[in-house]
This record gives structure tokens, C-alpha cells and sequence, in this order.
């Protein structure tokens, strides 16, 4: 269903989950889909770099395909990010480069540090997290400790449908994962984002995108430097997307809250950020 190409397939998304990234993709030719040249020019020109200041440049992938390890790897010694060309999930990977660039510079490094583990997938404890944040990540921003509260105990109705409009007001989801940038394509049911939780200032909620873009960056950045508090993937808290208000036609209406496959309660604490 989706389309295959770029310009008639980048207005498919929701609008709510692409908003902030509406500047990037504007940058972008609206003809074609975006080659190599046109994402190495917009990081370029942002000053997009890894954690050792060296250039994010998109490159072909190589043949045959590296390891994930061997993708980042590449990354932070030559800055160099393996790009397929008319993909959509590799082209909202390029977007999260650029729109979080120390959140990915910081995510990179520490998939490097950690290097080849002895589990069965090769992975750490935090590789696992630094994985599915990666794929899946949503920001979760409010100024009410209340409205936080309610998504760490799956308060679903409660906060979506009875608190609805304030969390227009007052809460803030952004994605970041390109993964799950993918799956707004099409909304697809029970799509879930792993969230990371964030107490704002009341004045983040008059900012303008770039501005709650940077502030998401930098806090998430530094929140990943600290590996003490990736010990677990219960620091990312399950999110049903298209609960979310304006995410989802269908949630207009208040017995969409009733299926309980998309809004199950939890059954598990979710360790603080």
C-alpha cells in the first residue's frame, strides 16, 4: 500500500510524527528520492560529526552487508553511515542524524565501546537498550509530573481519553527510532514506541520544533552517557503510538481505548530516567 518512491510517498505519514522533521525534508529534492549527495550535504551543512568530530557523510552499503557491530564501527572511525538507496527506513535513519545528532554521535560511540558481548545475540545489556531506542525510540516530554506518571503505570483511557486535552497542552511525543518512523507509514496497529520519559520546563511548550528538537538532543545525549542506567531495557517505557491524540483517526473515538491488544496494562516497573 505504501508508495515506493519517494515524492509521493513522503506525504503518506501521519502528520503528527513527522512535524518536527518537516524542515529536513523540505531540504530534500521533492522529484526523487534523496542520494547519497543530498544527505552528506545536509549533514554537511549542520555540522553533523561522530564523537570524534569527524563528518557524518552516507555511503552506498557494502557487499556483502556488514555486521551491526561492523555498521557502527564504520561510523565512528570514519564517519561514514551505510545507506541503501529508496528505503524508508534508511532514509528516517539519515533523518534522525540529522535532527539528534549527539543522541546518534553518542549511540554510536557506546555501541563501539561495548563492543562483541557473550550472549546469544552479541549484544550487552546496554547494546539491547542503545538497539531498541535506536529502532523504536520515542520521546515522551511534559511539564506535569502527573501525566508522566500515568504512562509509566499503562494508564491508557485515562491519560489519552480523560486527560485528552491536556496532554494537547502539555505533552510532547517525538519519534526518534527509524524504525518506528517506519511503521507511521502506515500506522500500523499495536505499533509500539520505547519511550524515554522527560520532565520539561513549563517554557519548552513555547518553542518552536528546532528549538524542543536541540533540548530532546542534548538531554537524551547526555541520559545515554550514563551506561549505569542501561543495565536494563526496563528503562524504555512501552508507548501505544497510535493512542497518542491526532496520531490516529480512530482514536477520536473513546471505546478505541477499549482494545486491550493495543492498551494492555503493564505489568512491570519501568526504572526512572
Amino acid at each position: 500500500d505504501m508508495q515506493p518512491y519517494w515524492p509521493a510517498g513522503r506525504a503518506r505519514p501521519a502528520a503528527a510524527p513527522v512535524l518536527p522533521l518537516i524542515p529536513f525534508l523540505e531540504e530534500m529534492p521533492a522529484d526523487r528520492w534523496p542520494d547519497h549527495a543530498d544527505w552528506s550535504g545536509a549533514a554537511l551543512a549542520r555540522g553533523v560529526a561522530n564523537l570524534d568530530g569527524a563528518t557524518i557523510r552516507f555511503v552506498p552499503p557494502l557487499t556483502p552487508a556488514a555486521s551491526a557491530l561492523d555498521f557502527e564501527r564504520r561510523i565512528h572511525a570514519h564517519g561514514e553511515v551505510e545507506t541503501r538507496p529508496a528505503s524508508w527506513h534508511d532514509a528516517f535513519h539519515a533523518l534522525a542524524w540529522l535532527a539528534f545528532p549527539h543522541t546518534k554521535a553518542r549511540i554510536n560511540a557506546l555501541h563501539v565501546a561495548e563492543g562483541l558481548d557473550a550472549s546469544p545475540n552479541g549484544r550487552s545489556a546496554v547494546r539491547n537498550v542503545l538497539t531498541l531506542f535506536d529502532e523504536g525510540g520515542l520521546f515522551v516530554v511534559s511539564a506535569d509530573p502527573a501525566l508522566l506518571q500515568l504512562v509509566r503505570e499503562f494508564k491508557w483511557h485515562r491519560l489519552f481519553w480523560e486527560r485528552r486535552a491536556e496532554v494537547r497542552r502539555h505533552m510532547d511525543f517525538v519519534v526518534f527510532g527509524h524504525a518506528l518512523f517506519e511503521r507511521t507509514l502506515a500506522m500500523d496497529y499495536g505499533a509500539t514506541g520505547r519511550a524515554l520519559l522527560f520532565a520539561a520546563d513549563p517554557a519548552y511548550f513555547g518553542w518552536n520544533n528546532a528549538a524542543r528538537l536541540a533540548w530532546l538532543d542534548r538531554e537524551a545525549a547526555a541520559l545515554l552517557a550514563d551506561t549505569d542506567r542501561l543495565a536494563a531495557t526496563t528503562v524504555l517505557q512501552p508507548v501505544p503510538i497510535n493512542g497518542i491524540p491526532g496520531w490516529n483517526a480512530q482514536s477520536d473515538a473513546e471505546g478505541y481505548y477499549r482494545d486491550v491488544r493495543q492498551f494492555a496494562p503493564g505489568r512491570r516497573k519501568v526504572t526512572p530516567c
